[in-house]
């Protein structure tokens, strides 16, 4: 899926109360618990209400929820999501991909409130059956970044949360991952645009993205999804990894130095980042599958990354 581009790196957009998320740890739909989305009064974050509605077909709830959002009002504690001059022209879905044409006013937002505005357009829909991603148009033209590059596609992995935290905003950045090649004998690269919250480390976000797995095809997960990451801090170019047990009692079926090196490279690339400690528990004197001492600082391993063609 073609990634969001944005010409700004430090751009601010917000999400949801935590905890308020519509989908369920499993990665399916919760159907009880649809959200609508506002802004705070302050027009800084998100802030969201229930929605309910009878409707049972995907059409009919995609139309639910576009009469919702055309029809919010503005209150003292909230803000309806479209300003008064911007309207739905059409709502239709293909192939579980939602088309979202906006009039013209859409393009006059200053970029802060589109950002926020396009971040809960995505979040509402993406709740309903069979709409998987969002495709924002305005008068039948895809967005385009600073770049004149289009924006494409949209769905909740172009806006990283962090269970359990409450996220006030998010800014935009790159990232390079690394995971493992199909054969599981080599790293390759993985370069991931999105939204992540201003209130968490850069480090933390490169291994939240990790635990939630590649999205290149033929790529395999290093972490286990259900991994705990207890910490992640930054000192004198260290990064301090601390990781539940998981990381060592649900290690995937991959060679220990794809593992190790697929976290150590990634945090290397791109950051601050120049060697890497990784505790289990608060513990560095670990044998990670009794062959490798994490009692180390890890170092880039750039000789592991297969080099794939342009």
């Amino acid at each position: 899926m073609k990634k969001n581009m944005w010409g700004a790196f430090f751009l601010f957009c917000l999400l949801l109360i935590g905890g308020c998320t519509p989908v369920s740890s499993s990665g399916e739909k919760d159907k009880d618990a649809l959200m609508q989305y506002y802004l705070n009064s302050e027009e800084t974050k998100l802030v969201t209400e229930t929605f309910e509605t009878e409707k049972t077909q995907a059409a009919d709830q995609v139309a639910a929820m576009e009469e919702n959002i055309s029809s919010q009002k503005s209150t003292k504690e909230r803000v309806a999501l479209l300003p008064e001059d911007i309207s739905i022209l059409e709502c239709r879905l293909e192939n579980h991909q939602l088309i979202l044409n906006l009039n013209s006013a859409y393009r006059n937002m200053d970029k802060t409130r589109e950002i926020l505005v396009r971040a809960g357009l995505v979040k509402s829909f993406v709740q309903l059956e069979n709409v998987d991603e969002v495709l924002i148009q305005v008068e039948g033209l895809g967005l385009k970044n600073s770049d004149g590059q289009d924006v494409g596609p949209m769905d909740t992995k172009d806006f990283v949360e962090t269970e359990g935290r409450e996220i006030d905003a998010y800014q935009y950045g790159t990232f390079t991952l690394y995971f493992a090649n199909a054969e599981g004998d080599g790293l390759i690269r993985e370069v991931r645009k999105v939204y992540y919250s201003t209130s968490v480390p850069m480090e933390r976000e490169v291994v939240e993205l990790l635990v939630q797995g590649p999205s290149t095809e033929g790529a395999q997960a290093t972490m286990p999804s259900n991994l705990g990451i207890l910490s992640v801090n930054l000192s004198d170019g260290i990064a301090y990894v601390n990781l539940d047990n998981t990381f060592v009692s649900e290690a995937l079926a991959l060679p220990d130095e794809l593992i190790i090196y697929s976290l150590v490279n990634s945090l290397v690339e791109g950051s601050g980042v120049e060697r890497v400690q990784i505790s289990v528990n608060g513990e560095t004197n670990v044998s990670f599958r009794n062959t490798v001492d994490l009692n180390q600082f890890f170092e880039e391993n750039l000789a592991l990354v297969e080099e794939m063609d342009e």
